[in-house]
């Protein structure tokens, strides 16, 4: 009997993806303006992502697992630079945007190039 990987709790989601790109980036990709905001998500007893928030933050969190596999540092160099396939916006940026099919094909890119 095949098992599916158990899906992180959203608290856990803001906890992995700040210890790898920091609350900044994280706040921002999840669309609060407010840099503390991560921080304080991680918080058990702390406020929660909205609906819209935590789409971007599960998004990001699926595009870094599959990233992180060619390496942490490369995954974040790609999550925070410029992207030609995201008009140069940076992928961080364009999750913040709601532009998801972009971005995962633009990652798919990234993974494609990587294997050559």
């Amino acid at each position: 009997m095949k098992h599916e990987p158990a899906i992180p709790g959203i608290r856990e989601v803001v906890r992995e993806l700040t210890d790898d790109l920091g609350p900044t980036m994280v706040s921002a990709l999840a669309g609060d303006r407010v840099r503390l905001t991560a921080d304080d998500w991680v918080m058990e007893d702390g406020p929660e992502p909205d609906e819209e928030e935590a789409e971007r933050l599960r998004f990001a969190y699926d595009q870094w697992q599959l990233l992180a596999a060619q390496g942490a540092d490369r995954a974040r160099a790609w999550f925070i630079g410029d992207n030609p396939r995201l008009d140069d916006d940076s992928p961080v940026m364009a999750i913040h945007d709601g532009r998801f099919d972009d971005v995962r094909n633009a990652a798919r890119a990234f993974l494609e190039e990587g294997r050559r």
